[in-house]
């Protein structure tokens, strides 16, 4: 399992995943990704495998770029994305994998802090996903080309007339990084720079939305 970090959180269409499926292999990891603190993310994970009757051998976290708009200034975390080193983290984690190493990953003061934290804003609740579409807006640069409702792994989006946002969001904001005009926006966003991982491609992305 591959995954990001909402608020210092395991995200909740991940939560859900993870509640109802059942894993069994010789070898099981879990790797969070996290771009300012991971929280309690992978003690969450933990608990939520042995609670559906099944365990991670080895969990890790990846410190990589915070693109959640407006918290973080996107131009800014790029210039500091170099230093953190993603690649080398990734070659670390590949190489504890191979090697079958087992290992859970520790939470110090402030993660535990910082999970708190959201959990008290309600950050990961469902009332406050249902909440969270009510911040976006769509200028008049878009072209209702439909990529925003295609990355959405909700189906929350639809495009006619005009782009429409339900209440069943996962606050992914992935609509916001893919519009290829930079249509989308936030209330509050810094600025209207945006990021994608450059790894991952938009067909791979919506292929993947589009799995039964």
């Amino acid at each position: 399992m591959v995954f990001p970090t909402y608020g210092c959180m395991v995200p909740g269409i991940v939560r859900r995943f993870l509640e109802g499926v059942k894993l069994e292999a010789e070898y099981i990891f879990a790797i969070a990704t996290y771009g300012m603190g991971k929280g309690k993310v992978t003690q969450m994970a933990e608990a939520i495998a042995q609670s559906s009757g099944y365990h991670f051998d080895y969990v890790n976290a990846v410190l990589m770029l915070d693109n959640c708009q407006p918290q973080f200034d996107i131009a800014r975390e790029k210039e500091k994305l170099p230093e953190k080193k993603v690649d080398e983290q990734i070659e670390k984690i590949i190489a504890d994998i191979r090697t079958r190493k087992h290992q859970s990953l520790p939470a110090s003061f402030m993660d535990g802090f910082g999970t708190w934290i959201c959990q008290f804003l309600g950050m990961g609740k469902e009332a406050y996903e249902q909440k969270f579409p009510k911040n976006y807006s769509i200028d008049g640069s878009c072209i209702r080309c439909g990529t925003c409702a295609k990355v959405c792994p909700m189906g929350n989006i639809t495009v006619e007339d005009t782009v429409r946002f339900s209440t069943h969001c996962t606050t992914c904001q992935a609509c916001i990084h893919a519009c290829p005009k930079h249509a989308i926006h936030f209330k509050g966003e810094r600025n209207t720079e945006r990021w994608r991982n450059p790894d991952v491609t938009l067909n791979e992305i919506i292929t993947a939305n589009c799995q039964l």
